[in-house]
């Protein structure tokens, strides 16, 4: 980070959220995540998505780690279904509620992931669901629980999981936070999902080249393992 980065940051911390927010606005650098864009700028990823998409018959997109909302804007565009995306950082929550206000379909919300997971998976229906689980970060590590949420609650849906470590290809990065908080398929509970990874190798992705995972359920798990974009564990 330079000086400059630095002292801007500072200075925003001594504001409250929404100030800090409306700063960050006019701060048109600051609108693509880590300077790559959406889902981390990788192309990839980005066909992943467009991938399913085509596939599966989707009813709903359910996002946790909004972040700037870089990546839900992608979503709105390419599955144009209703989204709901939360966020517990308030200053990024206030940015990308403003950012993604003109999309009367997206949801933003400030909170705990797992909370809002449990809540929507107890809604009356059965919705087929794709889910985009990036709310991961130091301490708080949500991940595992939001898994078991979402087997319980859904029937039908797909989890593409970011920052996730690529078994047989060690060029894409991933999170490690120490003991037992390695991103890996060790990691993930065992819920009966079906476990892909990007058949892209790193070294033909652009970006940040983060590794992901993704889970279908049984019920997709036909439609899921037929994509070219995908394959199963080595």
């Amino acid at each position: 980070m330079s000086t400059r980065e630095r002292l801007y940051e500072s200075v925003l911390t001594r504001l409250s959220p929404d100030k800090a927010a409306w700063l960050d606005q006019h701060r048109p650098s600051v609108r693509s995540s880590w300077g790559w864009g959406p889902l981390n700028g990788q192309v990839g990823r980005q066909g992943i998505v467009r991938d399913l998409a085509r596939a599966v018959d989707f009813d709903e997109v359910v996002e946790t780690g909004t972040y700037r909302g870089n990546s839900t804007e992608f979503f709105a565009h390419v599955l144009g279904v209703p989204i709901h995306t939360v966020e517990a950082h308030p200053r990024y929550y206030h940015y990308a509620a403003k950012r993604l206000a003109p999309y009367p379909d997206v949801t933003v919300e400030l909170g705990d992931s797992r909370e809002i997971l449990r809540r929507l998976g107890e809604r009356p229906g059965d919705p087929t669901t794709l889910f985009y689980l990036d709310a991961h970060w130091e301490q708080d590590l949500p991940l595992r629980e939001e898994v078991e949420i979402i087997a319980k609650g859904w029937q039908s849906g797909v989890v593409v999981i970011d920052d996730f470590e690529v078994e047989g290809d060690a060029g894409y990065t991933f999170d490690d936070y120490g003991p037992g908080k390695r991103l890996c398929a060790d990691y993930l509970p065992d819920v009966g999902w079906s476990l892909f990874f990007p058949s892209l190798p790193s070294a033909q992705e652009s970006g940040g080249r983060r590794g992901c995972a993704v889970l279908a359920s049984p019920s997709l798990h036909d439609t899921v393992a037929a994509l070219p974009s995908l394959r199963p564990p080595a």
